[in-house]
């Protein structure tokens, strides 16, 4: 799937190169779907202006995607995909952004092709939003 980022408001800037990628993916044991990979070499830190979906009943937006850096530092992926962080995140699942009320936006590696679930730190529950990173993609709206 060839996603038009800029159609979702997203601006272009990364510095993320194939070798951070593979640096990441190895650091975190993980591999991230094509499409999450191409977002974060378009915007490394991406806040779409277009990003309302429905999951579960109800429906949230993305606040902003976590930088993508091989170092870890407070609000980026490796930071967040190191196991104490985040406490009772279901093993393999990598915060990659959050939604407007604070829940994170996980992409389950667990699965083939890895979902997308949202998680609330507060309750420790996790729920289903998309089977794949490119339909989660498919479902924003304004």
């Amino acid at each position: 799937m060839s996603i038009n980022w800029e159609a979702f408001g997203i601006k272009e800037g990364s510095s993320v190169d194939i070798d951070m990628v593979n640096c990441v993916q190895r650091r975190l044991g993980v591999i991230f779907p094509e499409s999450y990979v191409d977002l974060v070499r378009y915007s490394d830190s991406a806040c779409p202006e277009i990003s309302s979906f429905e999951y579960g009943g109800g429906g949230t937006c993305i606040s902003e995607f976590f930088e993508f850096s091989d170092k870890e530092k407070l609000y980026t992926v490796s930071w967040y995909g190191k196991p104490s962080v985040v406490p009772n995140l279901p093993r393999g699942f990598i915060p990659i952004a959050r939604d407007a009320g604070g829940y994170l936006i996980c992409i389950d590696v667990n699965k083939s092709p890895a979902s997308v679930e949202i998680f609330n730190p507060n309750s420790h529950q996790s729920t289903l939003v998309a089977k794949s990173f490119d339909e989660f993609v498919r479902m924003w709206h304004e």
